[in-house]
């Protein structure tokens, strides 16, 4: 008989509950964020490009979220990794949270550019701006016509700058994800038991 999957122990998720479900939604919204800016697709319904870097942005700063809430045998990793001093309680925790962000953050351009994104975009101003990031999407004029592209069109492409630095948002992305990969391959975080369950569970 097929076995029902494991409920999630965290409410209001959907099924997703450990740090790795976290990071594979990273991975799959990235692959969504690059099929996007394909040039040999024509324009859609919305413009999923801005939509998708939105998103991406989100989820690869709320990893730091999912993986200091997640025990407290991998808070004390991440403490002592880190040297975060704060206490094992409701308060403590969420206080050792905000320690931990300001702590990963200079340890990877990436995710600063990240953070800074994902609350401009969640909150769409903020009291703080950090003004050495910039985030923006360019339309560059075509000169050679590929795919739905024309020699003439203005065809999007999505660039951060940081600190004079400027690079494609995708790639910014891409080393943020490596970041968090690096570290939980580090803490031993990932692990065969937190694949996420199918859609559909077949029998036999």
């Amino acid at each position: 008989m097929v076995e029902q999957p494991k409920p999630s122990e965290i409410s209001n998720v959907f099924g997703m509950d450990h740090p790795q479900h976290m990071w594979t939604k990273l991975a799959w919204e990235l692959n969504g964020l690059m099929n996007s800016m394909s040039v040999w697709k024509d324009n859609e319904a919305a413009p999923e490009p801005l939509f998708h870097a939105f998103n991406t942005a989100v989820t690869a700063w709320h990893v730091s979220d999912w993986l200091w809430q997640y025990s407290p045998q991998l808070r004390t990793k991440l403490a002592t990794k880190f040297q975060i001093v704060f206490e094992e309680t409701p308060t403590g925790v969420r206080n050792g949270l905000g320690k931990f962000q300001n702590a990963v953050v200079p340890h990877s351009d990436a995710l600063r550019i990240c953070r800074e994104i994902a609350t401009g975009s969640k909150h769409m101003r903020k009291d703080k701006v950090d003004h050495s990031i910039k985030a923006q999407a360019v339309w560059t004029k075509e000169i050679k016509g590929v795919g739905f592209v024309k020699p003439g069109d203005l065809s999007m492409s999505l660039r951060v700058t940081f600190n004079d630095r400027e690079m494609d948002a995708e790639l910014a992305f891409i080393e943020a994800a490596g970041y968090w990969e690096k570290l939980m391959i580090e803490l031993e975080v990932f692990t065969k038991d937190a694949r996420l369950p199918d859609k559909i569970v077949k029998e036999g």
